[in-house]
């Protein structure tokens, strides 16, 4: 095989790995996006620069390009530089090595690599300047230069050209050194078991009052026997008990370092609903409101005890003929270990035949037909609605219940519960993906008050200034934000009222920072989720069960990690968890309850990679949205953090809804 069809088929395979799009991945290598087209067909002569940058936006190794599948030497000729792949360890740090060969007076500027990359210089023969950029250094045969690659640096051939070694090492991904792991000794007697207890207790002492994340290792031995695992299981079940509630997920697991306990917060309530809510009592009375507020009340509190009259209630609200009701039960039941509770959410498409359409952005990324059966799992997912219709019902006209717009409504089951609760109003859907589009239309089938729009929100042609209501259900960050705002605040008439409500990470400056918070935003969903299903039943060879296991210990590590501030080691364990599911091809119907909440996950999992990746999901802050609608000219009249995922602060990660109004003009 050459190199060039190397190349086109480990791009192909890499990029589709990774599941970047085609324009994805040239908005971060900065290659243009025809050029990499012409690669991945097996055209093309690319320039080694061309190939790091390649390289760098995958996130992968430089020898992942361009070996042929079964490591043979890969082979890059220029007309003043050659370089030949030689070898690759296969341990942690993974390190690679590379003959470089430069003609008399070539030389290559290199970008900078990622963070905690290595490089060595060996010459052979001839002299060459290597290095820093701004600092090269001489070298000739026999000498040898180190550097942090993360700079710009060079490599320029003397007048007789030279040949070196070049040896690349990768940083390592080991998380055994994070400092909020403790490593205890396997207890050999049962009186050492005493010691574990105090060291497990204190650990969840810990992270219930703010400590962040703690991981137990036991040394010795590598129980892998379930008897051995099960003494640890008792012993969280007798921490656990059956009076009071901790606020933390505990798992115990087993990896190739043998037992691990996992300690890790349950995301805090924020005090969303107030009991004199702001609406005005004709619409705040109403029998389906009282309930869904009451309901909502008790989703953002779920150490509440109910006893067995108020179960009974919230379990008929789940035989309700709508979908607002429904999805508030559902949630406090499943907070309160009813997991059949959730047979009762599922969409109208769920056992349908999956609509024919084409390919969108949002598709792109997330399957659509598991987003429309599964995402109702989604902890706060109806909560925000009801907040959404509070605030509707507080700042927007009475007289104004006539033609509103929601944004990027996707499948569009928020929409629909937000028509529950004000069916006064006929919305215009606007949803530009394709499929997304098509279930859209499939679930708004008898809804007389939402007319589905195939077309995107910035190219909507529609009156300025008239409209009364603008909605947006975990959508502004699918496209454009700032323009989104500017958009909605053109179409809004005077005083008319723009509702977003969605996932919103906690401040962020930095795109190291950003991924951080990106695991543990999505991980504490999760991990909340995962917290209501508890552990898994003893079942051989059922594969819901072992995904399920997989990734209560990936995502807790991972949160661990991100805790930890190792944004390298957690966003790598995030990704290899993402390779594994998908290789699962869990498309099927589930066969067990579990088997749902893993498909919910699998969806949390892909928001957050394609997240990483900055394409479909370019989730910001909340107060940076609010300052972007302030410069569109919209004033904030009302937020609320309806669910939180990272920080005590209300401006923190979760779910937010936030309200503004366009002011009347005085110019």
């Amino acid at each position: 095989m050459s190199t060039a069809s190397a190349i086109a088929k480990n791009l192909l395979r890499l990029r589709s790995q990774r599941e970047l799009t085609l324009t994805g991945l040239s908005e971060r290598s900065g290659i243009a996006k025809s050029t990499l087209s012409l690669l991945e067909s097996g055209g093309g002569n690319p320039t080694v620069e061309t190939l790091w940058a390649i390289a760098n936006a995958l996130d992968i190794p430089f020898g992942d390009l361009i070996s042929e599948p079964l490591g043979d030497h890969g082979d890059l000729f220029g007309h003043d530089a050659n370089v030949r792949f030689i070898e690759r360890s296969t341990g942690d740090p993974l390190v690679e090595v590379y003959l470089l060969e430069l003609l008399p007076g070539c030389r290559k500027d290199s970008a900078p690599h990622p963070a905690g990359v290595k490089e060595r210089i060996t010459v052979l023969s001839g002299a060459l300047w290597v290095g820093d950029i701004d600092r090269p250094q001489m070298l000739r045969a026999g000498d040898s230069h180190a550097f942090e690659a993360h700079v710009p640096h060079v490599y320029a051939a003397a007048e007789h050209g030279g040949r070196a070694l070049v040896v690349i090492e990768y940083p390592r991904i080991d998380d055994s050194a994070c400092a909020c792991t403790l490593h205890l000794q396997w207890p050999e007697a049962n009186a050492a078991w005493a010691g574990v207890r105090s060291a497990v207790e204190r650990a969840m002492l810990e992270v219930s009052n703010g400590l962040g994340a703690r991981i137990l290792r036991l040394r010795g031995g590598r129980p892998q026997e379930r008897d051995d695992l099960a003494k640890l299981h008792r012993l969280l079940r007798e921490l656990v008990g059956d009076v009071w509630r901790w606020p933390v997920l505990a798992l115990v697991e087993s990896d190739s370092r043998g037992a691990c306990v996992s300690v890790v917060p349950v995301p805090l309530a924020d005090s969303a609903f107030a009991a004199h809510d702001l609406a005005p009592s004709a619409w705040a009375e109403t029998a389906l409101v009282q309930t869904s507020t009451r309901l909502a009340r008790l989703a953002e509190s779920p150490f509440v005890e109910l006893d067995a009259r108020e179960l009974a209630e919230i379990r008929a609200d789940l035989d309700s003929p709508g979908w607002t009701l429904r999805s508030l039960a559902t949630e406090v039941l499943l907070q309160r270990g009813d997991i059949s509770a959730l047979r009762h959410s599922r969409p109208a498409t769920a056992t349908g035949s999956r609509p024919t359409a084409g390919e969108g952005p949002f598709s792109s990324r997330v399957d659509v037909e598991q987003y429309d059966a599964y995402e109702l799992l989604h902890p706060a997912y109806a909560r925000q609605v009801v907040a959404a219709a509070q605030d509707i019902a507080s700042f927007a006209s009475p007289s104004a219940a006539r033609q509103a717009i929601d944004v990027g409504t996707g499948p569009g089951l928020p929409l629909l519960m937000l028509h529950e609760l004000h069916p006064n109003y006929r919305f215009l859907a606007v949803e530009p993906d394709d499929e997304a589009c098509a279930y859209l239309q499939l679930n708004a089938q008898g809804s007389a008050g939402i007319e589905p729009h195939h077309g995107g929100f910035l190219e909507l042609a529609h009156p300025p200034g008239q409209t009364p209501l603008i909605t947006s259900f975990g959508s502004s960050h699918h496209f454009n934000t700032a323009f989104m705002l500017q958009k909605a605040a053109h179409l809004l008439e005077p005083h008319g009222v723009l509702v977003v409500a969605g996932e919103f990470l906690p401040e962020f400056s930095s795109a190291e920072e950003r991924k951080l918070a990106l695991v543990r935003h999505h991980g504490a969903y999760l991990l909340a989720s995962m917290a209501w299903v508890g552990e898994p039943p003893e079942s051989d060879g059922e594969p819901d069960f072992e995904v399920y296991r997989d990734l209560r210990r990936s995502i807790a590590m991972a949160t661990v990690l991100a805790t930890q501030g190792k944004s390298a080691a957690a966003v790598h364990l995030c990704r290899d968890l993402h390779r594994r599911l998908r290789a699962c091809r869990m498309t099927q119907r589930h066969a067990h309850d579990i088997g749902a909440f893993v498909r919910f996950y699998m969806l949390e999992l892909q928001a957050m990679v394609a997240g990483f990746d900055y394409e479909v999901e370019r989730k910001t802050h909340a107060r940076r949205l609010v300052g972007l609608a302030a410069l569109a000219g919209l004033e904030l009249r009302r937020h609320r953090r309806v669910f939180a995922t990272v920080g005590s602060d209300a401006w923190g990660g979760g779910t937010h809804v936030l309200t503004f109004t366009k002011p009347r003009a005085s110019w």
